[in-house]
């Protein structure tokens, strides 16, 4: 059997000098070609969306539509593509806006009028479908992750609604509203103390932020979420930044199994900041897909200080443990005043194109805490895409005329011949 040897694979290398690792080559594509809806209000949002390869070929992507000027709203919507690069919104006939037909989905079970946003979709081996969003519900204290169950990925059912799989802090159950001021514009839930059903120790144990991701894995048949662990921090820490939204906080990354979608493990801490990173960094999100023998992570490298958001490629071999060697952006932010100057949030695949990888990304050119660098009149938030080779996502450069080397550790040559690219 033959075996790719990657430059970034810390297993594989014994020595490398006067080499650095760069990100490969990525061509931005600008706007991506998701027509804008009266459904979508303000903007659609393609971070922490879900695109799905369907078996009989194309694609289905869920996605946000969001509302934040003059109170909030959000809504889960559907599009679908051939190419995964121009997508089409087709009227579902379960939600009416202003008496017109929408592209929105809402699963029976949901209560009328509350939100839903960040839906993440699995499309399991039998047929089956499962998808998990976060539900909004300022008016009853909930602001929480519920699953529904689907067979043809249109038509849902909520599964068990008293049933949480993870709690912001601001939901009833944790009532950390003013420790978290800033995260979310979530009702004060300190008038519904009397309604709490677990132990405060119960309930931290499903703490996290929203931006969450959820895949199934076939070889385990089981579950993964990688979600946000939130950690506290003061003034005194040295990692305060407080012009941040919610500056008590800083945001790593952990992950959590289940064997059926409902039930899951306690948290893992899988991406915290270490030596190599600036003092103010925090990881807001993780989104990945299988490779070969490898899993390629999309991390949410958050610069708290500067207020910025880029995609950092990561790479694992059991989703437990997570190499980091290229720190920073991977698709290059535009300057200011350009629409990506400030952010850039993945969904939660590369869409595969043969020879390349295409990624839809949401892009922004406002700082994380809504405000805007000088140069910017006005905020833009839309979604946006970017192509990149295969076998290139991470590359080696050197000095300009200068020599570089590198060594392998030892191994076998099992295979007819070994080639170099």
């Amino acid at each position: 059997m033959s075996r790719r040897v990657f430059l970034y694979d810390d297993q594989a290398l014994s020595a490398r000098h006067n080499l650095n690792l760069t990100p490969g080559p990525v061509e931005k594509l600008g706007l991506a070609g998701l027509p804008h809806r009266t459904s979508d209000f303000e903007r659609a949002s393609v971070f922490a969306g879900t695109v799905v390869p369907m078996p009989g070929g194309g694609y289905r992507l869920y996605y946000s539509a969001t509302q934040w000027e003059g109170g909030h709203k959000f809504r889960v919507a559907l599009a679908e593509s051939e190419d995964g690069m121009n997508w089409t919104q087709p009227n579902l006939g379960q939600v009416h806006l202003d008496g017109e037909d929408t592209n929105w989905v809402w699963p029976e079970g949901m209560p009328e009028g509350h939100d839903i946003t960040q839906p993440q979709v699995c499309l399991l081996p039998n047929g089956d479908w499962r998808m998990w969003y976060w539900w909004h519900g300022h008016d009853i204290g909930h602001l929480r992750y519920v699953v529904c169950e689907s067979t043809d990925g249109i038509n849902w059912k909520v599964i068990d609604l008293e049933m949480p799989h993870i709690m912001h802090p601001a939901d009833l159950e944790l009532g950390q509203n003013a420790w978290v001021a800033g995260l979310t514009a979530a009702a004060e839930n300190d008038r519904f103390a009397d309604q709490r059903t677990m132990s405060l120790v119960e309930a931290k144990r499903l703490r996290s932020n929203d931006a969450t991701y959820v895949y199934y894995n076939e070889e385990t048949s089981r579950f993964e979420m990688y979600s946000v662990w939130l950690a506290p921090t003061d003034e005194t820490s040295g990692r305060y930044t407080p012009h941040d939204n919610a500056p008590q906080v800083l945001r790593m990354i952990q992950r959590r199994e289940s064997p059926d979608s409902i039930q899951w493990t306690d948290p893992e801490l899988i991406i915290v900041p270490d030596e190599n990173d600036p003092l103010h960094q925090e990881f807001y999100y993780l989104a990945m897909q299988r490779e070969d023998n490898w899993a390629i992570g999309f991390l949410g490298n958050y610069r708290c200080w500067e207020q910025t958001m880029d995609i950092e490629l990561c790479f694992s071999r059991d989703t437990h443990h997570w190499q980091r060697p290229l720190r920073g952006g991977w698709i290059p932010r535009g300057s200011v005043p350009e629409t990506d100057c400030m952010s850039a949030y993945a969904t939660n695949r590369m869409i595969d194109e043969g020879d390349t990888w295409l990624m839809l990304y949401q892009g922004g050119n406002c700082k994380h805490n809504w405000g805007l660098p000088e140069g910017v009149e006005e905020k833009v938030n839309v979604p946006m895409a970017a192509r990149a080779p295969k076998g290139r996502l991470a590359g080696l450069k050197t000095t300009e005329r200068m020599v570089g080397s590198l060594t392998l550790k030892p191994f076998n040559q099992s295979a007819g011949q070994i080639t170099v690219d």
